[in-house]
């Protein structure tokens, strides 16, 4: 089944230029269309969201400063995790 997740600008550029930057398997799986909102909005199967979420995952650590707080690619990564994340039921 698709869904359709809504991104920021930022969130798009950071998830197209840098997590699936080596991934292009998954990135010819992902359909964008624009929103009025100024952000993006993606259709994917919910397996491809998966795969996402954990590419999220693996990353997210790198991203903290020395006070154990998420840098801005941080949040972006707890984002990603959170909206591609879909409750199976």
């Amino acid at each position: 089944m698709k869904v359709r997740i809504n991104l920021t600008r930022e969130e798009y550029d950071y998830l197209i230029n840098n997590l699936l930057k080596n991934h292009k398997e998954i990135l010819s799986k992902l359909e964008f269309s624009d929103n009025k909102e100024n952000s993006i909005n993606v259709l994917l199967e919910e397996d491809t969201a998966f795969i996402i979420r954990e590419l999220s995952s693996d990353e997210v650590g790198l991203h903290f400063d020395k006070n154990y707080e998420p840098t801005e690619v941080g949040w972006i990564l707890e984002h990603f995790i959170d909206k591609f994340y879909f409750d199976e039921r």
